[in-house]
């Protein structure tokens, strides 16, 4: 183990915020860490500072007597009797001294995993063992929440998002999907009549890739240059799904089903 263990915060700490700490005899020290995500006090700071903030501090076993006038002090502002301060281990005694004095060095992150001071795995936490993958999905929690609090998330069917909320939405990573069947099909036919590529590598593209699967047009509809380019589409979908002008189950219905889904993947519902 790391020896970095929970000393203050919550429970459901990912949530609502955690204090580790880790005791090093050698060195005369304890190392402090406190991680708070920014929704708990600025929810738009989630979004132009980053998920969690993230505080350090180093306090000298020196410094945790109860003799110094700060050390005291700390004491008094939490409610805790001396004697019970004085029976504390160095880390505890450490985390009621910079929950008074505060900490030294503030950053704000993005993924959990870069707030940890060690990996997962190998922190005690109080409400049992964490791992790498648990801390995707507090991250993906996370981000949702804050995309919540801060934009518009239900939107009119093909109403598009601003730019900077599907950018948040990404995380400023590139949108990844493997279709397959009747929605690669779709795909391959919303973006040929769109003239576009398919490429979802920013947040612009997607929401051209949105807006062209939205916007698809029934078979029917197409005329001259467009009818004959996708002819070859068309021809695919009638031999392996039937009919692809299908009010329900056609090449442009199943489109606009492939576009919703894309939206509600990254935090967005059209009604």
């Amino acid at each position: 183990m790391s020896g970095w263990k929970q000393v203050g915060g919550d429970m459901s700490w990912e949530r609502h915020g955690v204090v580790l700490a880790k005791n090093e005899p050698s060195y005369g020290q304890v190392e402090l860490v406190r991680i708070d995500p920014w929704i708990e006090h600025d929810r738009e700071a989630a979004v132009t500072h980053g998920l969690y903030l993230v505080d350090c501090k180093t306090v000298d076993h020196a410094d945790l007597e109860l003799d110094r006038r700060e050390v005291a002090a700390a004491v008094a502002s939490v409610g805790m009797d001396p004697g019970e301060y004085v029976a504390l281990a160095p880390e505890h005694r450490a985390e009621v001294l910079a929950s008074y004095e505060g900490y030294d060095e503030s950053e704000s992150v993005d993924r959990l995993a870069d707030a940890l001071p060690a990996s997962a795995e190998e922190i005690e936490f109080w409400g049992g063992k964490e791992t790498a993958e648990k801390l995707d999905g507090y991250d993906e929690e996370m981000r949702r929440e804050a995309l919540e609090a801060n934009f518009e998330t239900r939107l009119t069917f093909g109403e598009l998002p601003a730019p900077e909320a599907v950018a948040f939405a990404l995380a400023r990573e590139p949108f990844e999907m493997e279709l397959k069947g009747r929605d690669a099909l779709a795909f391959d036919y919303a973006m040929a009549a769109a003239g576009l590529t398919g490429s979802t590598d920013t947040p612009e593209e997607l929401a051209a890739v949105a807006r062209a699967l939205a916007g698809a047009p029934e078979p029917q509809e197409l005329t001259g240059e467009a009818e004959e380019v996708l002819a070859g589409v068309l021809e695919e979908w009638s031999r392996r799904h039937g009919d692809p002008s299908d009010e329900e189950d056609g090449v442009a219905a199943t489109a606009r089903s492939l576009a919703s889904s894309i939206m509600s993947s990254i935090g967005f519902e059209w009604i």
